[in-house]
């Protein structure tokens, strides 16, 4: 993980700055990534954006989903927070989050917990490997 993930994580998770709490989930977890990009979506929900050493072109690591725009305390545990991504529909405290939650699992599957506070994982990678079926020649 590179620096400047490990510093934004400090920030985005620690409940003594100012800034608010938010649920990570992590689409896709790079090895060594080289450089990070944050966008500011709607809502003031975050995209982290990035480039690793062996690929092309930045990739979607991470998406960051404030807890207030859900209804919840910086306190929250995980499976308090996880009915929210399993049925989108019970978000009423936001409607471009709710639409944003219903969109990663449409792209993305389904949304799992992580052993941290306030991490989740997403299944689609899981999915993609059992999608590759048929034969593939030797040599090719």
């Amino acid at each position: 993980m590179s620096e400047q993930l490990k510093e934004f994580y400090k920030k985005i998770h620690n409940s003594k700055n100012d800034i608010p709490e938010y649920a990570s989930i992590i689409v896709r977890p790079g090895k060594k990534l080289l450089d990070i990009k944050i966008k500011k979506e709607v809502s003031n929900i975050l995209k982290i954006i990035g480039h690793e050493e062996q690929r092309k072109g930045y990739f979607l690591h991470s998406v960051h989903i404030p807890l207030k725009n859900l209804g919840l305390t910086a306190d929250a545990k995980n499976k308090e927070i996880l009915p929210y991504f399993d049925e989108p529909r019970n978000i009423t405290r936001d409607k471009a989050t709710r639409e944003f939650v219903e969109e990663i699992i449409r792209k993305y599957i389904n949304i799992l917990p992580d052993k941290k506070k306030h991490f989740f994982k997403t299944e689609r990678f899981k999915k993609k490997k059992d999608m590759q079926t048929g034969v593939k020649l030797k040599g090719f």
